[in-house]
């Protein structure tokens, strides 16, 4: 089987899903793919992928630091590390001791 060559492997399918790519715009995608593809086009790629991910995270910090100002240690909705842990250790216990145990004969 011969490769593909220039133009052809770049090529965007005429139909997606059983639904027809109009030829404008499968032309327009092979554009962007083309740009997409250079090193400034990756450059902007990452930038752009690098500030998503500084917003999301704001934005999440953001949040966690509201809902730790509206409760306080003790008050229902809030989480106590130290029952967590003791919770999770009881479950490993549990766990273990049905994995490990002695078989009876």
């Amino acid at each position: 089987m011969a490769k593909k060559d220039g133009k052809k492997a770049k090529r965007i399918p005429k139909r997606i899903g059983g639904l027809k790519i109009p030829k404008e715009l499968r032309h327009a995608g092979e554009a962007l793919l083309d740009k997409a593809n250079s090193p400034a086009g990756r450059e902007i790629i990452a930038t752009g992928l690098t500030m998503a991910a500084a917003a999301a995270s704001a934005a999440a910090r953001k949040q966690r630091t509201e809902a730790h100002r509206a409760t306080r240690p003790g008050e229902p909705g809030t989480v106590d590390p130290q029952r967590v842990a003791e919770a999770v250790g009881d479950m490993a216990d549990i766990v273990l001791d049905r994995i490990f145990r002695p078989r009876k004969a």
